[in-house]
């Protein structure tokens, strides 16, 4: 297999978040805290037999490295994949290509979960209809998704050899630890429990006999399930048997240009992310530099131009403390001289209206006023992008419909590129792709946001955190974890 990963190489960063362009390889085992270490090398020869056939049926072959914490595989489809449980990331290199995309388990567990629960009306659907290709049992689009709204689904039994799951009568899955079908020993050790994390993102198994395969020390040498869904709308049987693979190949070979998930949706603002990860610490503008731009313009007559620059200085530290004096925030400071000293100045009083409109929830009289600083490319500028975006937003349909000029996303992402150091704006258009069904992107910014080099996560990029953790609790099986999430958080 193909498999690499990159890490940051200016900045210690924490497992969970090694989410960089290409870097040189082995950055990544450095990321996580440890190599990968030694590994067991396995294949899987798996034949697929439609139901309504008679003999014959598809063969596969899925070649596989399992060691402690992680499972890398080549799949039938050439693809090559690397799950790696303790730094809650799945690479992967596209069949063909040069590429390795680095998304978070955390962003897959949120696309599993937002298909099933809109498939399955949050689990209460009985039957879930797939258009022309008919209806399911949600059974099976919980085998599909591996995530379930209950547990004990399906009924298992202890067999002579191993065990057997049955849905409504009807046997659904059997493991085979001794049986005549295998060709070695069952897989013991951490072998065992990275061969279960394979299986989780490799094959249609239904949460409950992943959970009864986690209660044996030990992985089946052979074991068949059966799959209904669109693409086998009247079923197949799946037979998968162990054996060994001899390989010498390293974990992690040369060559590959590492690319974000969802690339294409990301653009510009990606790459000035990106960019702004891998620079050193002393690039991000500190406290300081806002009050002395902002003083700056002040002193320029821009006086709408510096209260906006104290704006986007609250987008990089938080809301301004109570007590400014003694504290670093002297922006802070700045603002309340502007407000008191700038009465009848008609910009100034434009958007300081529009940034009350912000505060009051009055969103079409924010976007009026403060759309009028869009044309700006300073960080008064980035901050009415904020602004505006979040309250077309907020706003709903209506403001949508009443500005079609305006996309919040757009608007977002040229805020980023103006100013990419702020971690305010990697939660808002991260939140935008997460709405708009994309949360690989989304997780981008999420993890982006939260490695800025000279920058502490605000309290509004804080809660990428509490939604990491809230999908650990809804979908442990795919992040990873959880203890090892906060105290790996950084570095």
């Amino acid at each position: 297999m193909r498999l690499v990963t990159v890490a940051l190489a200016a900045l210690c960063a924490a497992p969970a978040l090694a989410q960089t362009p290409a870097t040189p390889p082995g950055a990544y085992e450095t990321a996580r805290g440890a190599p990968f270490g030694d590994y067991e090398a396995v294949v899987f020869d798996i034949l697929k037999t439609p139901l309504d056939s008679v003999g014959g049926g598809e063969t596969a072959r899925l070649e596989a490295r399992l060691g402690d914490g992680w499972a890398a595989w080549t799949g039938e489809d050439g693809a090559d994949t690397l799950v790696d449980l303790a730094a809650h990331r799945r690479l992967t290199i596209p069949a063909g290509e040069e590429a390795l995309v680095n998304t978070s388990l955390f962003a897959e567990a949120r696309r599993r979960l937002d298909i099933y629960t809109g498939l399955s009306r949050g689990g209460q659907a009985e039957m879930i209809s797939f258009g022309t290709a008919g209806e399911f049992d949600r059974t099976w689009l919980e085998a599909a998704m591996g995530i379930a709204a209950n547990t004990g689904v399906l009924a298992v039994e202890e067999t002579d050899t191993g065990f057997e799951a049955s849905l409504k009568g009807e046997p659904v899955f059997s493991a085979d630890y001794a049986g005549g079908a295998c060709t070695r020993a069952p897989l013991t050790s951490e072998a065992a429990g990275s061969a279960r994390t394979l299986v989780r993102h490799a094959a249609p198994l239904h949460p409950d006999i992943i959970a009864r395969l986690a209660e044996d020390d030990r992985f089946p040498c052979a074991f068949e399930f059966l799959v209904y869904s669109p693409d086998s709308p009247n079923g197949r049987r799946e037979t998968w048997v162990l054996d060994d693979l001899e390989t010498d190949a390293p974990v992690l070979p040369d060559g590959l240009e590492t690319i974000a998930p969802q690339a294409e949706l990301i653009g510009a603002a990606g790459d000035a992310a990106l960019v702004a990860v891998r620079g050193p610490d002393d690039a991000a503008p500190d406290a300081m530099a806002f009050f002395e731009t902002a003083t700056d313009l002040r002193s320029q007559g821009d006086l709408s131009g510096a209260f906006l620059t104290t704006v986007q200085e609250s987008h990089h530290f938080g809301p301004c403390p109570d007590e400014v004096i003694g504290s670093a925030r002297l922006a802070c400071a700045e603002v309340r001289g502007l407000t008191a000293a700038s009465v009848g100045e008609p910009d100034f009083e434009r958007a300081l209206e529009g940034y009350a409109a912000v505060r009051q929830g009055d969103h079409a009289l924010a976007v009026d006023r403060l759309s009028a600083f869009l044309d700006r490319d300073d960080y008064a500028g980035a901050a009415a992008r904020i602004l505006v975006a979040n309250e077309l937003v907020a706003w709903g349909r209506e403001g949508l419909e009443s500005r079609p000029d305006l996309d919040p996303a757009a608007l977002l992402r040229e805020a980023l590129v103006i100013d990419p150091y702020a971690p305010d704006v990697y939660w808002h258009l991260g939140r935008r792709y997460l709405e708009a069904g994309a949360p690989h992107a989304a997780w981008v910014f999420f993890d982006l946001g939260r490695t800025l080099p000279g920058r502490e996560p605000t309290p509004l990029l804080a809660q990428a955190d509490q939604l990491e953790a809230r999908l650990a609790e809804l979908a442990p099986a795919w992040t990873g974890p959880a203890d090892a999430a906060d105290e790996s958080r950084r570095q």
